[in-house]
Parts: structure tokens; C-alpha cells; sequence
């Protein structure tokens, strides 16, 4: 077959275009004579030909307007249909256009001739009516041409300068339906500033399949939102898309159109493709040897996370030298799965929910604990919504830490969660275990409709005021919620100081204005503060080994003399550190604790009774005690660390006008309600 230009309108050639123009004129559409005369003398029809009988096979007219190429018919005899006529004729439109922005074509979609154009890499851009009486639709197809104009280096510069991913039509109708939220992730905006997301020209192809006109509007409609991958080489392209065929037998359009997807991202120099077919993700290496890699939208995400903060995903040391705390990620989902998944729960169910939250890395946190190289727990905490914390995977396994260690991760949670301005924690594990469940209640959570909340309330109220306040922070608009946390809360108890205290000890850190309870300053020496209040989780105390069941209490024993015996329980305390004449630290007010019980005991038997708490050895136990036969221990719980640390002048003038004398912290001393929350606002910067 031989292409060539009609440019002769007196030839026998230009004639039999004339006459197969018009005998097909109700498909293509009437063209004048002089249409044809001028397109001829302008070299715009191109005829194709046997090379050596010259019989005429059919013919190709085109315009140029605004840059671009108008194809206005295409048209090949009958008798010669099926020989690949209209791929030679629109081949050496391509290779003779380039100067071009591209080549497009309007085609009725009755014909039903949607796979010619896809076969030689036309996209369907839109639709539009036709201008016959009937108003058929016509379909808008595009073959772009690679230029080295403005926007084609912008996305050069793209390319060369931010990760690029290219997504798959699936992943762009989850985004548009709202179906998955893994995939829905991809929106975000950290992901947008340090990705380009991608689609390839096939996903005009995957569009123009859908049944109705008024699903391919609104999907073409979305297509404004992404760029379009580069389409620069159709050789490179062609060459590709064959290789693949051999590792991907194609047995319908959408495998075709899944290959094309692969063949266009690879050849437009994607490093990315984000797909949720299973089928492709088993075969990832294939893609090697294309610097293609294949991720699902989760693991695409976390891979992102990890390159922007590879230090954040390092193992770090939460007590000691042997137990740390690692993030989970894509690669070890399969791992934690077998090790955590409960009994009767499906593995598809856990999965799910660690790649939604895999998939959005700065509002999910996924933690594993392991110490020894034995892991003990997995959590999960999200942060997506404003103001909340939600735990949906809260798992231990079997160990003699299993109790510690969980309530000191819920203690951690209450404790960040109250920096971070969270008002509300919602445990909605599915498959907690009895032990666990009883941790849960003593981290004071309440049961509500199958989820464990907890309140925390920064700030000083006066009694009445928390039902509006719960309100007003968790912003649920739902006065009867409020209450009924409220009514939990003192269902149970009989006094009224005991209904009080329970508000202020479940709804913690909030302190309780006109609440009348026992409230004292402790003095410490520098030495047990540091031991007791400072975060040991990154080196080994210096006197021993770690213990790790005592640094991870969230409850501890301070021993001292037994007398004066003023301190009872419950109560506030706040801890006053005294000099160091070491370091040259001046006396001041550090943090805040609640004391939950009080035992004035012989030195041995209370070290025997809390030798699980605190930080002591017995030697120190019996320097405490000195020659006294008996010692006052009492467990503090629910430690505040001041925001800025209550000087010693500051107190003593507090004093000075509060408790209209002077300060000496010697021993416990007792105060008023009115002074604890002046000080405890002084501290907490409220």
C-alpha cells in the first residue's frame, strides 16, 4: 500500500475521491466540490493506493485551524475496508503534523466505530450535538502532539522535581463516588503539595464506555480537577504496551484499557501507579525493569510519609535499651495481621482498617510496641476529626506488661490528647479483651452505645457549668449526651462530694472551682521529682536497670515521714520542688497529682505492699524512714506537668494574699481550694 497526496484536482485520482466523498455522503456528511478543489490545492487530502496496480483503496481530507488539525473525512471504499486503510492514511497524518498541536475528529456515535479511534490512540474529550435535524451526538476525539511549548515544559519540570503518580480509572471513580476511603486520601492536601497525581489520555477511552450521557458529563466534568499525564512518544508507547501483553493476556476493553493505563504512565516517565487491582499488585516486580512502581493508595501514601519524614519512622526507644515503639507500614500489614487478628475476625476487616488509616498519615498514627524483639502491642489513633481522638485497634498480646503497658499508653493518649486541645477519646475497638476492658474502666472511660468515651475538659469550672461545657467542646449540639455522661458519673455514688469529685476525676484535667476537697502542697527533694515526673522513655535510670512495670505506671507510691499526719484522701496535691544547690534551681511548683489512698505502715511493710510502684529500693524506703518505726506512704495517680514552673516569690506572694501567711514547704502543707486554683491557673497558663 502506498500513501500519498492528492494535490491535482485534474487527476483521475482527485476525480475518484470526489465520487467516493459523495457516495458516502449521508455518513460523512455533504462536502461542496469546492471544498474538495481547495483542500486539494492546499494539500490537505491524502489518498492511499495499491503500490502496483494503483487501484484507489480510500482517502483522508483535513483542515488546520488555531494550531490544530481537523480530520473532516475519512472514507475507504468498501471492498477494502478491514486491510488497515484508515490507520496508514492517519499514520502519515501524524508523522506530517507534528508541527501541530495535535489532530482531532467529531465521529456520530451510532456508528458504533468507537474502536477504530481507540486503536489508533485517539481519546474521546467530549460530546456534543450534531447539527443534523435528528441531533445526533457526536463524540470529540484527540491525538495529541508533543511539543516543547510552555506547558510541555512545565510538566517536564514537574516530572524532573515532585513524585508523580499516575492513578487508575478505579481509583478516580472512588474519588468520585466517595466509596473508599483509602482512595479518598489521595485529596489530600500535604499529598497534593508533594505529588502530582496523574491520569493517562485511556481514562477519556474508560469515560466515553459509560451508558448514559449524563455519567460521562459528570465524569469528564471531574477530569478538570487532574492533569493528564504527557503523551510524548507513540512508538515508545506502542512498544511498551506489546511487552505487557505477554505478562497480562487481554480478554476484554478493560484489560486493554488497563494496559494502555500501564503502557502511557511508563512511557511519560511516571514513577508511580496507584491501583487497587489485585492482579497487578501480585506482580509488582514485572514493573522493575520500567522504574515502575505499583502501590495501592495506602501504601502509596505511607511511602510518601516516610520519604517527607524518615526520621518519624524510625524504631524509637520508649523505655530503656529493649523496648521500642515502631510504626506500622505497607510492608509489614500482612505480618501484624496474622500476629493480631482475634478470633472469628475476618482478616479482610482488620486489613481495611489499617490501610484507611495507613492512607492518611497525619491524622492516623499506627504504633507497634516490641520489647526484646517480642512485640506486645499494636494501637491505632486518629486524629481525623478536630478535637477528637479516636483508638478503633487497641491489641495485646499475652505478657507480663499487658496491663501496665496498656494504661500507661491510655494515660499517654489522655495526656496528649489534652496538649493537643482533644476534648473527647473514643475507644471503638471491636474485640477487646476482659483485662483490657477493665484497664478502660479504671482509666475512668465511660460505656456509651458500644463505645468507651472519655471526656477530657481543660480549664477551671464552677460545678454547673460542665454539662454546657461538654457541649460546647465536643460541639455535638446534643444537650442530652452531655447529661447522660454526667448522670454515668454519679449514678453510683451516694454523697455529694463523691459525685463531685468523679466529675472532676473522669472529665481530668478539669479542676472544679467551687469544689470543697483536701488540697496540699508536697515538698520533694529535686532528685525523686526528676525520678518520678521526667519521661524516662529514651535513657535507663541511673541508679538500676529499668524496671519497666514502675516507668510505666500511671500510678506511683511517694514515701515520707509519717508525721504531721495532715495529708489524707482522695485529695489535690501540688509538688514543690525544693533548691538544688547543684544545679543552682531555685525552689518552685512543678506539677499536680491527685492522691488516691493513704497507709502509715511500718517501713517493710509498706515497701512489701508497693514494691510494684514507685520508683524506691528499700534502702531508700528505710533512709526516708530514718529510726522512726513508722512511715507514711501514699499512691499518687493522674500527674500534671505545669506548662511553666510556679516560682518561689510567685507562691509566697499567692500566700501572702490567699492564706494571709507566710510560705514554708518543710512539710505537706494545707491550703484552700481558692489557692490550689490560682496556682494551678498560674501554672497551667489559663
Amino acid at each position: 500500500m502506498k500513501i500519498q497526496l492528492i494535490n491535482n484536482t485534474a487527476s483521475e485520482e482527485f476525480k475518484k475521491v470526489i465520487d467516493l466523498g459523495d457516495n458516502n455522503s449521508k455518513t460523512l456528511g455533504f462536502l461542496p466540490y469546492q471544498v474538495f478543489k481547495n483542500s486539494a490545492k492546499q494539500k490537505k487530502i491524502i489518498g492511499a493506493f495499491d503500490k502496483v496496480t494503483n487501484e484507489f483503496f480510500g482517502y483522508l481530507l483535513y483542515r488546520v485551524s488555531y494550531n490544530k488539525v481537523t480530520i473532516v473525512h475519512c472514507c475507504i471504499s468498501p471492498e477494502h475496508r478491514g486491510k488497515k486503510v484508515a490507520v496508514k492514511l492517519v499514520d502519515y497524518l501524524k508523522k506530517n503534523t507534528k508541527q501541530y498541536d495535535g489532530i482531532k475528529l467529531s465521529c456520530r456515535n451510532s456508528y458504533n466505530i468507537n474502536a477504530v479511534w481507540e486503536r489508533m490512540n485517539f481519546v474521546p474529550i467530549k460530546e456534543k450535538k450534531g447539527r443534523s435535524k435528528e441531533g445526533y451526538l457526536l463524540t470529540i476525539w484527540w491525538y495529541p502532539h508533543s511539543q516543547n511549548d510552555l506547558l510541555s515544559l512545565i510538566s517536564d519540570y514537574e516530572l524532573s522535581n515532585k513524585i508523580v503518580a499516575v492513578m487508575d480509572m478505579n481509583i478516580f471513580l472512588d474519588i468520585k463516588d466517595k466509596r473508599e476511603k483509602e482512595s479518598l486520601a489521595l485529596n489530600s492536601d500535604w499529598l497534593l503539595g508533594e505529588a502530582i497525581l496523574y491520569l493517562t489520555r485511556e481514562i477519556n477511552v474508560e469515560i466515553n464506555r459509560a451508558k448514559s450521557q449524563k455519567e460521562r458529563k459528570i465524569n469528564r466534568n471531574l477530569l478538570a480537577y487532574y492533569e493528564i499525564l504527557p503523551f510524548k512518544d507513540e512508538e515508545s508507547f506502542r512498544k511498551i504496551l506489546e511487552e505487557l501483553k505477554e505478562y497480562f493476556p487481554i480478554k476484554n476493553t478493560n484489560d486493554q484499557s488497563d494496559l494502555k493505563h500501564l503502557a502511557y504512565s511508563i512511557s511519560g516517565g511516571a514513577q508511580f501507579f496507584i491501583t487497587r487491582d489485585t492482579n497487578l499488585l501480585k506482580n509488582k516486580e514485572i514493573f522493575q525493569k520500567y522504574n515502575l512502581s505499583i502501590y495501592r493508595p495506602s501504601e502509596f501514601i505511607t511511602f510518601l510519609d516516610e520519604s517527607l519524614q524518615v526520621s518519624k519512622y524510625m524504631p524509637q526507644s520508649l523505655i530503656g535499651t529493649n523496648m521500642s515503639t515502631e510504626r506500622v507500614n505497607t510492608g509489614n500489614i500482612e505480618y501484624y495481621t496474622k500476629i493480631f487478628l482475634k478470633p472469628k475476625e475476618r482478616k479482610s476487616h482488620l486489613q481495611k482498617i489499617i490501610r484507611d488509616s495507613l492512607s492518611q498519615p497525619k491524622k492516623y498514627e499506627l504504633t507497634t510496641i516490641t520489647k526484646d524483639n517480642n512485640v506486645l502491642a499494636f494501637i491505632i489513633l486518629d486524629r481525623s476529626i478536630e478535637g477528637k481522638l479516636t483508638i478503633p485497634v487497641f491489641r495485646f498480646l499475652t505478657s507480663d506488661l499487658k496491663i501496665t503497658l496498656s494504661k500507661h499508653l491510655l494515660f499517654k493518649a489522655i495526656l496528649n490528647s489534652t496538649e493537643g486541645k482533644i476534648t473527647l477519646i473514643e475507644i471503638t475497638e471491636d474485640y477487646l479483651d476482659l483485662d483490657i476492658v477493665k484497664t478502660i474502666e479504671e482509666a475512668r472511660f465511660i460505656k456509651t452505645d458500644n463505645t468507651w468515651k472519655k471526656y477530657n475538659i481543660l480549664g477551671v469550672l464552677k460545678e454547673k457549668a460542665i454539662s454546657n461545657k461538654i457541649l460546647i467542646d465536643t460541639n455535638s449540639g446534643n444537650q442530652f449526651e452531655a447529661q447522660k455522661i454526667i448522670d454515668k458519673l454519679v449514678s453510683q455514688e451516694s454523697s455529694d462530694f463523691f459525685k463531685t469529685y468523679n466529675k472532676e476525676r473522669y472529665l481530668s484535667p478539669l479542676k472544679i472551682k467551687d469544689f470543697n476537697i483536701p488540697t496540699y502542697i508536697v515538698p520533694i527533694r529535686p532528685y525523686w521529682a526528676e525520678q518520678l515526673f521526667e519521661d524516662k522513655s529514651i535513657e535507663k535510670l541511673p541508679l538500676y536497670e529499668p524496671q519497666y512495670e514502675l516507668l510505666l505506671n500511671r500510678e506511683n507510691v511517694y514515701y515520707r515521714s509519717a508525721s504531721p499526719k495532715v495529708i489524707q484522701s482522695p485529695s489535690r496535691i501540688l509538688w514543690y520542688l525544693s533548691e538544688n544547690k547543684s544545679t543552682k534551681t531555685k525552689g518552685h511548683i512543678k506539677a499536680c497529682s491527685y492522691i488516691d489512698e493513704v497507709f502509715i505502715d511500718t517501713p517493710k511493710n509498706l515497701y512489701k505492699q508497693f514494691k510494684q510502684l514507685g520508683i524506691y529500693e528499700f534502702r531508700h524506703v528505710k533512709e526516708t524512714a530514718k529510726k522512726n518505726d513508722e512511715l507514711m506512704a501514699f499512691v499518687f495517680s493522674d500527674t500534671e506537668l505545669f506548662k511553666r514552673h510556679i516560682s518561689l516569690k510567685k507562691i509566697k506572694d499567692l500566700f501572702i494574699q490567699l492564706e494571709n501567711k507566710n510560705f514554708m514547704a518543710v512539710t505537706p502543707i494545707k491550703i484552700n481550694s481558692e489557692t490550689y486554683i490560682a496556682l494551678y491557673k498560674f501554672g497551667m497558663e489559663l
